[in-house]
């Protein structure tokens, strides 16, 4: 896969992964029609979300909204279909705005590939750059593979929200984790 980043004013970076073409960007208004569609795939291939893909219903007017009020809205695209997201949302509020809650979402055939490591990096860069001091996550328990993403990047555990989901089988609970930032 060859990386392209592009990031903060344009700036790029190449880098060769498993032989395919992969461009991170930040989001457009005009994602939003495939962003919505990205969301509902994964939702679909995964437990690891409180909603289904069914309870997922933005309009593209409310995705537009959301992609131009992230702090941070970060796309993955292979020969120009989305495959991947991450975002960064901050508090407009004066007292919660050193943090910033970070959410990302990746098609499952473009797991485990490299592309979660990158998107970390270039959150936690940006994050840095805009002297955010706290990134926090939700995670459910038994997704030891996120898990592992987070603590290789230096993430801890805050808090438990225990049996905070219900599904068919039972009851999940969430690890609440985070980073603080040197700025």
């Amino acid at each position: 896969m060859k990386v392209e980043l592009q990031f903060d004013g344009g700036n790029s970076m190449s880098e060769p992964i498993n032989n395919m073409n992969l461009i991170i960007r930040k989001a457009e208004l005009g994602d939003a029609e495939s962003i919505i569609q990205l969301v509902k795939e994964v939702m679909d291939e995964s437990p690891f979300f409180s909603r289904t893909s069914d309870e997922f219903n933005f309009t593209i007017e409310q995705e537009e909204e959301y992609i131009k009020n992230a702090a941070l809205f970060l796309v993955a695209e292979v020969n120009g279909k989305i495959i991947g997201s991450a975002t960064l949302d901050r508090s407009k509020l004066v007292r919660l705005n050193h943090a910033a809650l970070f959410g990302i979402t990746i098609l499952k055939a473009f797991s485990h590939k490299g592309l979660g490591s990158l998107f970390m990096d270039k959150v936690i860069e940006w994050a840095e750059l805009n002297k955010i001091e706290k990134i926090e996550l939700e995670v459910f328990e038994n997704n030891t593979k996120a898990i592992s993403l987070y603590k290789k990047f230096a993430f801890i555990e805050e808090g438990r929200k225990i049996k905070a989901i219900k599904t068919n089988t039972g009851y999940e609970n969430i690890i609440l984790m985070c980073k603080f930032l040197n700025n």
